[in-house]
């Protein structure tokens, strides 16, 4: 698995990857879609649904966070995976600037260094209006790990 080109082949490669899977997690439940693909970086969409919803109808935090850090790993794993490797997170830096009722969030990450076992992204997230709501950065260590149950 390299770095998509086009948003076919992410969401070709995210499909691929939920089928290895075996069973639903996070990003099913958030409703993350693949979004947009640029030469050196991803973008995902986060609807916004009651279950994601605080009690105000904007975004909750936890779904903002969870948007961030699946759409950071995607692009370490697609991006290193050719070692057999899966990205776990092991440091996490997130600001929450603002939020919205404007849906879809789109997740947008990239890369800001890779190599060896550890992957550093840069992940921001804004509402439907490009309103930034989340700038973070992941720490990823890439480890062989087996998907499933």
């Amino acid at each position: 698995m390299a770095h998509p080109q086009t948003v076919e082949e992410f969401k070709a490669l995210v499909e691929k990857f939920e089928a290895r899977r075996g069973f639903d997690d996070i990003a099913v439940t958030l409703g993350l879609q693949p979004h947009d693909v640029t030469e050196d970086s991803i973008s995902m969409t986060l609807p916004l649904t009651e279950p994601m919803a605080q009690a105000n109808g904007m975004f909750s935090a936890a779904s903002l966070f969870g948007a961030a850090d699946i759409t950071g790993t995607f692009l370490a794993m697609m991006t290193y995976a050719d070692r057999g490797g899966f990205p776990l997170a092991v440091q996490s830096n997130l600001n929450f600037m603002s939020n919205s009722k404007a849906s879809p969030a789109v997740a947008t990450a990239r890369i800001l260094r890779g190599g060896g076992s550890v992957a550093v992204a840069e992940v921001s997230v804004a509402d439907a209006d490009g309103k930034e709501l989340v700038h973070s950065t992941f720490t990823y260590v890439i480890k062989d790990r087996t998907l499933g149950k």
